[in-house]
């Protein structure tokens, strides 16, 4: 095993009752070189993560609390900027959030309290894509038993924490096995997968697996929509554009059929938004629409040709991106379909709704 830095501060009195949690995963999943630890870290497997209230400086992520992290699997990397050790075993995780992040993983490194002020520098200088927190309370780390750095945690998609001092040769696989277990969402649904991404050409910058762009309108030239507890589909078109033209009726057909979990969104690019009203007047475009003259939303995603598609899920990820015509991976209902059932946002959102009517929530439209 690599060498690892021994942290300057003592943690808090461990705990050292037995261990109470079945383990069936391959023993060499956790680092043992401790037994102290490992009886401490085996308290805290099988149970909620320990909070993330007191974490600061939060960099990469809307997150602030295992709730917000539901229905991923994260890995948690207790670290720092000073630690040799650390800073070897970041290229590792950079790797991993390109590799699984689309299938669900986050990659969160917490940093410890000593130094904690430079990690935005290094994160920012080192163009680091995954998430990032400080621990500058060290309650975060008392509570995980942490004495060495850096220091490895992987919590299930539903917040409880699975392998406490994780080997670090191991990673991948623990993340593997995590991420292909069945998931039941906060309502007990349960819930599939969302679509891997296919190898084709974009015609724009990548941002499967990312939080998608802000959209911006310079004039909504329909009603604007209410996308909460939806999937939203946002097509980039404009009139003189003949593929854009021969996807409106597939785009109409998208939001009848989905009409209860999926808001299509046009958003034109042409320079004079008369001539989209017009053109509106006579093409039956059964979906909310927007322009975008100064293309600011477009070049946002870096969009080179068109019609273009981004489908994001409710916590606004692009789950789907490409010309939907395209012969490499056209875009179709049984897409739209897998990416509404897998995501929770819309599990929660039937429940809820199915709780005031007294119906079943069943699935959408």
């Amino acid at each position: 095993m690599k060498r690892r830095m021994i942290l300057g501060f003592a943690a808090a009195a461990l705990v050292l009752a037995p261990a109470a949690l079945a383990q069936n995963e391959p023993a060499d999943w956790r680092d043992n070189s401790q037994p102290d630890l490992r009886t401490h870290w085996s308290t805290v497997e099988g149970k909620a993560a320990p909070s993330l209230e007191k974490l600061e400086g939060w960099l990469g992520t809307e997150a602030r609390s295992w709730k917000d992290f539901e229905g991923k699997v994260v890995l948690l990397d207790y670290w720092a900027t000073w630690c040799g050790p650390c800073i070897a075993g970041i290229p590792h995780l950079v790797e991993m959030h390109k590799k699984y992040r689309e299938k669900g993983l986050v990659i969160l490194g917490v940093h410890s309290s000593r130094g904690y002020e430079k990690m935005p520098a290094y994160v920012a200088e080192n163009n680091l894509p995954y998430a990032f927190a400080a621990d500058p309370s060290r309650e975060l780390g008392t509570a995980l038993g942490v004495k060495f750095i850096p220091c490895y945690f992987l919590i299930d998609r539903t917040g409880k924490m699975r392998i406490a001092g994780a080997n670090r040769e191991r990673l991948d696989a623990i993340v593997e096995k995590i991420l292909a277990e069945p998931y039941k969402g906060a309502e007990g649904k349960s819930l599939g997968q969302w679509p891997a991404s296919v190898t084709k050409n974009l015609y724009a910058e990548d941002w499967r697996g990312r939080k998608a762009p802000e959209l911006i309108a310079a004039e909504w030239l329909t009603d604007k929509p209410s996308t909460e507890g939806k999937v939203v589909l946002i097509d980039f078109w404009a009139t003189w554009c003949g593929p854009c033209r021969a996807a409106i009726p597939h785009m109409n057909e998208f939001q009848a059929k989905f009409k209860d979990d999926l808001v299509v969104i046009g958003l034109s690019s042409d320079k004079e938004i008369s001539t989209v009203r017009e053109f509106m007047t006579r093409t039956e475009m059964k979906y909310p629409q927007a322009a975008d003259p100064e293309k600011r939303t477009s070049n946002a995603v870096g969009v080179k040709g068109i019609p273009h598609v981004l489908i994001l899920s409710t916590d606004g990820i692009v789950r789907w991106q490409g010309f939907p015509g395209s012969t490499e991976e056209p875009l179709t209902e049984a897409i739209i379909r897998q990416i509404i059932d897998a995501d929770p946002g819309i599990a929660a959102r039937r429940n809820a709704e199915a709780k005031k009517t007294g119906s079943d929530p069943g699935k959408g439209g």
